[in-house]
């Protein structure tokens, strides 16, 4: 008996204008089960994907959380996920083949087959397009130059195809099987669509092509010429194993092959076929943009200023100890011989900490250099947890003090009254760590001013026209950024000025602080340069090396001498100390207060700032306004004194903020209880010999 085939051809497109597909190797996943998931792209940015369980059953209920789709290292988002059953945007373009031999009619397939065509017709919209090709005998269609025996047609919609088939049926039997042209015809239907389409061929085949013109070869070659093509195929022969070129067929063109043992499996076969065919989801995705960024600098110049500095630098007669220690700290610059000390000199210190640091130094020499004078060295202790009630301890550290004053400076122990005490006489709160670090202390008194008196000194620092210098980065990242790295250096091969990296959303902006250490270190630099680099979430990396710049100008003091220029002159005071959470001017800031009275008086252009400054110990809004009462203090007992042109003086409270010295530090805490006055005026080059008399 002749071998019966009926060839059923399906080709799925998208109607789409003005899109083309994006060059890349997709990769679309799951995230969160596992599935069989094919996908064929049919628009810019767009997937049709089909999801199958287990069981070869679509899997319903899918959204944009459950896909994953990437290129590479890069992560897309996806934008939307919609069944195609309810979409607007995509349209079916069917191209069914049908053989129609008379064999069909002899194995009572027909009615079977009829019934199984009516699950795809239903699932037909008005917004879809329906081709037929059956077989043909007396007539042919032309394809590339060669005549098939085959017919197509061109349904209105799905009730018309239900019609025109159950007549081709009834009348249009044909008594040879032209499976290749009927596959060929459809083949050329598919390639007549748009070319970046979804295509979909659909084979059902029940025995042998022994009619056709073409054969199986040049079928696969065409196949193989169409982008974006799957080949379904029902094998309903009678042999046990799947027809061998239609599972290779279908194979090789990203698709399945079903078995047909009886035509009672026809029905849900095709049921299963137009169910995933409706039962698929259109992913809207979008690479982001890789990211972008600028940068400023503010100000956008800084300009570093050879300064004549003259500080008087307040004396902190105090000496701290760890936690039950008598040894005096390693920090504290000591001399190991009596010899060292001949070429000590205070005036030769820089800036507040060196000098705190050289305190015992200090107080030795100025006891040499006063002979007639005495000082009481009183030992405490932090009276909590270890040292509760430590007179003991307080006893020893105040020996140690004296001890390298007899030892080192030969200073006579009948000049130094030792004290023992439990919590110094004005205590910093034992309630935070911090206040107790300040407890562990000695003390150092005296009734001459000689031995207590501010440090002064004079030298040139380099100031910068800014406390600080920021770096304001705009960063574009569609995606959001994963991690950062930002680094600021001078001039080609010089070090590192400022580096910070970090994950996430970058900071509004960062500051490197233009203390004195940093105008050293940039007045070097003809500019400050930052790079930065940023990778986004999506996998993308932006680099720039020089994103910003900004000019560096040092004015130094030999140039404004020999162009007869006026250069500036800072004298920099500082009262302390302010007792915990005080802001009363004790005695000895008296005299320090007269001392910039009379200055200010015999510069009377100088501009007068008055700054009032705290710790960080308790909260930041009662510490600024405890900075502005110090600050107001010192104004008014400057007013009081009659100082002429205060148009010229302006003070303020910052707080805990802009801290002159480390406030983990219990001397650095300590320091910052104070007020700073500074006078700035322009000198001609009899600075030398200022703020040396009183």
């Amino acid at each position: 008996m002749k071998k019966n085939v009926i060839l059923i051809c399906l080709a799925v497109t998208c109607l789409f204008t003005g899109s083309s597909f994006a060059s890349q190797e997709l990769s679309v996943l799951l995230t969160k089960q596992d599935a069989v998931l094919k996908y064929q792209p049919v628009a810019e940015n767009k997937l049709l994907v089909s999801v199958l369980d287990d069981g070869g059953n679509p899997v319903t209920g899918l959204t944009a959380d459950d896909f994953s789709v990437q290129s590479g290292l890069k992560n897309a988002r996806v934008l939307k996920v919609e069944p195609f059953e309810t979409s607007q945007d995509l349209s079916l373009n069917l191209v069914m083949v049908i053989d129609n031999s008379a064999s069909m009619k002899q194995r009572k397939a027909v009615l079977p087959l009829l019934s199984a065509m009516e699950e795809v017709f239903q699932i037909i919209r008005p917004m879809d397009n329906l081709q037929v090709v059956v077989f043909d005998e007396k007539g042919t269609t032309q394809v590339d130059g060669r005549q098939l025996h085959t017919r197509v047609l061109q349904p209105s919609d799905a009730a018309d195809a239900r019609i025109r088939c159950k007549e081709v049926f009834a009348s249009r039997l044909t008594s040879g099987t032209y499976l290749y042209d009927a596959m060929l015809t459809g083949l050329d239907l598919i390639r007549q669509m748009p070319e970046k389409s979804n295509k979909l061929l659909v084979v059902f085949s029940d025995g042998d092509d022994i009619n056709s013109e073409v054969d199986a070869k040049l079928v696969a070659d065409e196949a193989g010429k169409i982008k974006n093509l799957s080949a379904w195929a029902v094998d309903y022969m009678d042999s046990v194993d799947k027809d061998p070129f239609l599972a290779a067929f279908t194979r090789e063109n990203n698709g399945s092959i079903w078995k047909a043992s009886s035509s009672a499996e026809l029905l849900p076969i095709f049921k299963s076929f137009s169910t995933t065919l409706l039962h698929r989801y259109i992913v809207t995705y979008h690479f982001p943009d890789p990211p972008r960024a600028t940068a400023v600098f503010e100000p956008g110049n800084v300009v570093v200023e050879e300064v004549t500095t003259i500080d008087s630098a307040p004396m902190l007669n105090h000496i701290y100890f760890e936690t039950g220690q008598s040894v005096i700290p390693a920090k504290y610059e000591l001399f190991a011989e009596k010899e060292a000390r001949s070429e000590f000199s205070e005036l030769a210190l820089l800036g507040g900490m060196q000098k705190y640091l050289n305190i015992l130094n200090i107080v030795g020499k100025r006891l040499q250099d006063n002979p007639g004078t005495r000082i009481r060295i009183v030992g405490c202790n932090a009276d909590t947890g270890s040292e509760k009630n430590g007179i003991e301890l307080s006893r020893e550290r105040a020996q140690a003090v004296r001890a390298y004053l007899e030892d080192i400076w030969e200073i006579d122990p009948g000049r130094m009254d030792i004290k023992a005490r439990n919590l110094p006489q004005i205590p910093s709160t034992s309630r935070v760590p911090e206040g107790q670090a300040e407890n562990r202390r000695v003390e150092i008194q005296s009734d001459s001013p000689g031995i207590i008196e501010p440090i002064r000194s004079v030298y040139v620092q380099n100031v910068g026209n800014t406390r600080e210098l920021q770096l304001i980065p705009h960063v574009d990242a569609e995606s959001g950024v994963d991690r950062w790295k930002i680094t600021l250096a001078g001039d080609s091969g010089s070090p590192v000025i400022f580096s910070a990296q970090g994950r996430g959303e970058l900071p509004e902006a960062w500051s490197v602080r233009l203390d004195d250490a940093a105008c050293d270190q940039i007045s070097a630099f003809h500019r400050i340069t930052a790079s930065l680099e940023v990778t986004d979430k999506a996998g993308e990396v932006y680099l720039n090396d020089a994103i910003a710049s900004v000019p560096v100008k040092l004015v130094q003091r030999e140039q404004l001498r020999k162009q007869k220029q006026g250069y500036k002159i800072l004298e920099k005071y500082a009262l302390i100390l302010f007792d915990y959470d005080s802001a009363a001017v004790k005695d000895y800031n008296h005299t320090i207060v007269r001392r910039i009275i009379a200055r200010a008086k015999e510069v009377p252009g100088a501009l007068v700032t008055i700054t009032g400054h705290t710790d960080i110990i308790g909260k930041e809004d009662y510490n600024l306004m405890l900075s502005q009462r110090r600050a107001r203090s010192v104004k008014d007992q400057m007013a009081h004194a009659g100082l002429p042109a205060l148009h010229n003086m302006t003070f303020s409270g910052v707080g805990p903020r802009d801290p002159l010295y480390n406030n983990l530090l219990p001397e650095g805490r300590a320091l910052n209880r104070t007020v700073t006055v500074t006078l700035e005026y322009e000198g001609d080059g009899t600075d030398q010999m200022l703020g040396q008399s009183d």
